[in-house]
C-alpha cells in the first residue's frame, strides 16, 4: 500500500527530470548565437624596396681623331732671318786653275745671305735641298756691294743630269745656260739664250730677278720686266731643285747681299 502511494510521486519526479533534460537539448530550434567576429589582421606594411641610385656616368667624348699636321708647302719665301744654310748644299766651280776656292765665302747675317768672293773666276753655288720641283717660279732681291762686274744666277731643275741657269750681269747683259752633267747632249755649260736689258740697274744697286720654268717654257724677268721667253726642247730637264749662284769674273771683290729667295708656283 505504501509502495502504491509513492508511485505517482516517483513518476512525477521522473517526468520533471526528463522535461528538464529535454530543455537543455538543442534540436535546432534554439537560435544560434553569431560567432564572434574574426579578428581583423592588419596586413603587415611591407617596406618599399630600396631604390638603388642610378649612377649616370658622364658621357665620355669619343677619342679625338688623330689629325696630322698638313705637310709644309713646297712654296715659300726665305728671308734669312736665321741661319738656314743647313737646308742648302754648296759647291764651287772655278773658271781658272789658278782661282783659289778658299776665297769664296757665304754666310747669313743681319737678315741677309751674303756672298763674298775675293778671287777671280769663282762660281759659288747654293742649292736648296728640301724640295724638288717640276714647274716653279723663283725670285730674289740682290744688292751689289762690291765691284760692278759680277753674275747673279737663278737655277731650276737641278739634278744629277744637269740644270738650267739664268745669269744676269749687273753691267747690263744676261745669259741663260743648260748645264749638261752627263754629256747626254753636250757636257758642260751650253748657252741657250743671251742678250742685254736696260732694266738692269748697274753699279751698287738692288735688282730683283725672277725665272719661270714651266714645262718646256723658260722665262727670265728683270725688275718686273719680261726679258727673255722661249721654248727649250734640246736638253729638256724635267724636274729638280732650285738654287742661287754668284760668280766673280775679272773684277774683285764681289760682295752681294741676297735679301730674300722666293719659291713660287708658276
Amino acid at each position: 500500500m505504501k509502495r502504491n502511494v509513492l508511485k505517482p510521486f516517483v513518476f512525477i519526479a521522473l517526468l520533471v527530470l526528463v522535461v528538464g533534460m529535454a530543455c537543455g537539448i538543442d534540436f535546432g530550434t534554439k537560435t544560434q548565437e553569431p560567432p564572434p567576429p574574426a579578428p581583423v589582421i592588419q596586413p603587415t606594411q611591407q617596406s618599399e624596396p630600396i631604390q638603388q641610385p642610378t649612377v649616370v656616368l658622364p658621357t665620355q667624348p669619343p677619342p679625338p681623331t688623330a689629325t696630322l699636321p698638313p705637310p709644309p708647302s713646297p712654296f715659300f719665301k726665305e728671308e734669312f732671318d736665321s741661319d738656314v744654310l743647313g737646308d742648302w748644299t754648296d759647291f764651287i766651280i772655278t773658271g781658272d786653275s789658278k782661282s783659289d776656292e778658299k776665297k769664296a765665302k757665304f754666310y747669313v747675317e743681319n737678315g741677309k745671305l751674303t756672298f763674298d768672293l775675293q778671287d777671280e773666276n769663282l762660281y759659288s753655288y747654293l742649292i736648296f735641298d728640301k724640295q724638288s720641283y717640276e714647274d716653279v717660279r723663283v725670285e730674289l732681291s740682290a744688292d751689289n756691294r762690291g765691284k760692278n762686274s759680277n753674275n747673279i744666277s737663278l737655277i731650276c731643275r737641278y739634278s744629277n743630269n744637269g740644270w738650267y741657269e739664268f745669269s744676269v750681269r749687273n753691267d747690263g747683259l744676261f745669259q741663260i745656260w743648260a748645264y749638261d752633267s752627263t754629256g747626254a747632249v753636250h757636257k758642260g755649260y751650253n748657252l741657250i739664250n743671251s742678250g742685254g736689258s736696260n732694266a738692269i740697274k748697274m753699279g751698287k744697286e738692288t735688282n730683283v730677278y725672277a725665272i719661270s720654268c714651266l714645262g718646256n717654257h723658260l722665262a727670265l724677268y728683270i725688275n718686273g720686266e719680261e726679258t727673255a721667253s722661249f721654248t727649250e726642247k734640246r736638253f729638256s730637264f724635267k724636274d729638280g731643285k732650285v738654287g742661287i749662284n754668284v760668280s766673280s769674273l775679272w773684277t774683285i771683290p764681289v760682295i752681294v747681299d741676297i735679301d730674300y729667295f722666293d719659291i713660287q708656283a708658276p
